[in-house]
């Protein structure tokens, strides 16, 4: 195993030294402190700041890490945060523990905020709200002495303590496909923004398991852009290629986003539509959205609960069911 020496005599400083200038101690000179962080990376060291922390019993609250915030829609906007949010939060006050929030706007600047927290000293518990593939964020944290739990789905075998909470997406994606197929919808497309999501990709997988046993084609349309201009065109391009086309979404923001740009474009068309989380945004919607609840307050209640249970829990997969609510995007249109 990797030590602090171990980085000090690669950076050719002292364990003292090498030690502060991890700590970011404004003594340490900022040449020196480059010299030790490239010896980390180079030894691929990770400096257990949670072990520190527990020995000064200052671990209490809980950290909620959210997704990289790549727009104001992606997470600021999206009610789906803020009811899980709520779930955590009321767990946590009636067990004393505050909450704190990290989130960033790129994968890197997500961790260092997460090395800040956890270095911070308050922060022994962290409840992730997303999980995809090669989270660099995730891989630091598994290897702290912190207790973890994940909002999503597993996938990789190595998780060190980490605890799940997830609905099973990829049976929500294959019943939201069946919902739109048994009211005579064929050219059903899936609507996402990112297949590096797990819940996104999750999703399609079921809506295109069900697709292929019906015999019929699973078609995807991607409408992640900086853009809408860019989205229309994707939109525009595809709808000539498919005339009739019903959609099932990744999430009801994305379902709204499609709504308004076919609306603004096509607005004699009426395309039949079902989407995720049924947030208060998909009842306000126009038509209102069939959507797919996946009960967030409950998967936060229960990410907290576990978090802070002192009980040794033996699994560590719990699933939240999920229930389709109909509303007029998915009617069937009339001649």
């Amino acid at each position: 195993m990797v030590t602090i020496k171990d980085v000090a005599k690669l950076a050719g400083v002292s364990a003292s030294t090498a030690s502060r200038a991890i700590n970011d101690n404004h003594m340490i000179s900022q040449a020196t402190k480059e010299r030790v962080r490239k010896a980390m990376e180079a030894l691929d060291y990770s400096p257990n700041y949670s072990a520190q922390n527990l020995v000064k019993r200052q671990t209490n609250a809980v950290g909620i890490i959210l997704p990289v915030r790549v727009s104001q829609d992606s997470l600021g906007n999206n009610p789906f945060f803020m009811q899980i949010i709520q779930g955590i939060a009321g767990v946590c006050t009636d067990n004393g523990y505050m909450v704190s929030l990290a989130t960033g706007r790129s994968d890197d600047e997500l961790l260092k905020n997460v090395q800040n927290m956890i270095r911070s000293g308050h922060i022994g518990k962290l409840i992730f709200l997303y999980s995809k593939t090669d989270d660099k964020v995730f891989d630091f944290v598994k290897k702290q002495a912190v207790d973890c739990v994940v909002v999503g789905q597993s996938y990789v075998t190595d998780n060190g303590n980490a605890k799940f909470v997830d609905n099973d997406n990829r049976q929500a994606g294959y019943d939201a496909a069946a919902f739109l197929l048994e009211r005579g919808f064929k050219q059903i497309t899936y609507a996402y923004t990112d297949m590096d999501e797990l819940v996104q990709a999750e999703r399609f997988i079921g809506y295109a398991e069900n697709m292929t046993s019906q015999g019929l084609t699973a078609q995807t349309i991607n409408l992640s852009s900086e853009t809408e201009q860019d989205i229309d065109q994707r939109i525009q391009k595809f709808l000539a290629n498919h005339p009739q086309p019903a959609f099932v979404t990744c999430d009801d923001m994305l379902a709204i986003h499609l709504q308004r740009l076919l609306k603004q474009n096509h607005p004699n068309q009426k395309v039949p539509m079902i989407s995720f989380n049924n947030s208060v945004l998909a009842e306000l919607a126009t038509p209102s959205l069939t959507s797919v609840e996946i009960f967030p307050y409950q998967l936060g209640e229960k990410a907290a609960t576990l978090v802070l249970a002192t009980d040794h829990i033996q699994d560590t997969i719990h699933l939240i069911p999920h229930q389709i609510v109909e509303r007029e995007s998915t009617q069937p249109i009339t001649p």
